[in-house]
């Protein structure tokens, strides 16, 4: 059995002032998943957990870089308000974001008012960061993060605090705000291949979430990579679509440039909203329900044992690949990456992952069955 949404409100009012007070005492007890979802409790069960949304996609088929993609984009997601939800504060959204390309004139002239000199495009990677808002463990998980990064043999260029206002955003959002920074990795002179380079910052990913995901300083406080690319740059949250624009300023900066954009406007149905669990996420922004989750996730857990790649040396490094709290969204994009950095090509990952209907059809090729 399900509990609705309406349901858990009811039962927040049991114990708690508002939905505000109940988020930052799980918080405080450390109560929450790292994706901000509590434990199993009466008739909830986290595992129960679906996504159905809004998304939307814009693109310069000629691959020419503008704000005016970006502008757009947002009018998109601002017009897929309806296919979002909010709390039991209107404006308290379920989550909304955007994933472009890497704004590299952009993030150039901003890293150089803090000191940060970017080289080329590919040569360094960019993420967003969700930190604990208590300053000792923020900082131990950006110790644990450099640290990796060094082991990793790669270089650390700076951090960069993200502008923020979330003055439109209700009071259970904020009650679980993270700290929201960006980190810049420069690319060891030795890794000749952009895609080489992609999967390093892969493999430094998985390792800081697994490490700092067992460490104290997680503990139920948030921590979350929305992004860690040369490739791309995400801004998301737990937001409705109209504050998007208003909770991060730098994409409304006309030199914030992107031939495409992806958007997600979430309704996380049946389920708690959290910061982290917000789309796009690091490949795809889904929109529906995906019922086989409990299977797929032990059938992949099942399979690492057999994994094996030269892309990827020393798999286990970063298994398990699936991150258990995550929503069946978090969990496809978890394994879907996973197989696109072991070399897959994307559009065969993305088959492998929702293959076509096989059974009874005649005139599909028993070769084709196989696959």
């Amino acid at each position: 059995m399900y509990t609705g949404r309406k349901t858990l409100s009811r039962l927040y009012r049991l114990s708690y002032r508002n939905e505000e007070d109940f988020v930052s005492d799980q918080l405080d007890r450390g109560a929450l998943s790292p994706f901000g979802l509590p434990p199993p409790q009466g008739l909830y069960d986290p595992a129960h957990e679906h996504d159905a949304c809004g998304v939307g996609f814009v693109v310069d088929i000629k691959g020419r870089k503008s704000h005016a993609i970006v502008q757009q984009s947002l009018t998109v997601l601002k017009n897929l308000l309806h296919r979002g939800a909010c709390g039991c504060e209107p404006n308290t959204g379920d989550g909304a974001g955007i994933t472009i390309q890497m704004p590299h004139r952009f993030l150039t002239r901003e890293c150089a008012k803090i000191g940060i000199t970017l080289p080329a495009p590919k040569h360094y990677g960019a993420g967003l960061v969700f930190l604990p808002t208590n300053p000792t463990q923020a900082a131990r998980c950006q110790t644990i993060f450099e640290q990796i990064i060094r082991e990793e043999g790669q270089t650390l260029l700076g951090w960069r605090d993200v502008p923020t206002d979330d003055s439109p955003i209700g009071p259970s959002a904020k009650a679980a705000e993270p700290v929201i920074k960006q980190i810049f990795i420069g690319r060891n002179p030795s890794i000749a291949d952009d895609r080489a380079f992609e999967r390093k910052l892969y493999v430094i990913r998985k390792r800081v979430e697994h490490a700092v995901f067992g460490s104290p300083e997680q503990n139920g406080k948030p921590f979350h990579l929305p992004s860690l690319s040369s490739n791309t740059l995400i801004y998301k949250g737990m937001l409705s679509a109209d504050q998007i624009e208003t909770m991060f300023p730098d994409i409304v900066d006309p030199a914030i440039e992107s031939a495409l954009a992806l958007v997600h406007q979430r309704f996380s149905t049946n389920t708690f909203p959290s910061w982290p669990l917000a789309h796009p996420y690091r490949y795809i922004a889904h929109n529906g329900e995906i019922n086989t989750l409990r299977g797929n996730i032990n059938w992949m857990h099942a399979r690492e044992a057999l994994c094996e790649t030269e892309l990827l040396p020393d798999l286990k490094r970063i298994f398990p690949i699936v991150l258990e709290g995550g929503s069946d969204s978090a969990i496809f994009d978890n394994v879907l990456e996973f197989l696109v950095m072991a070399g897959r090509p994307l559009p065969h990952a993305v088959l492998m992952m929702i293959p076509e209907a096989w059974s009874g059809h005649e005139s599909m090729s028993e070769e084709r069955k196989a696959f």
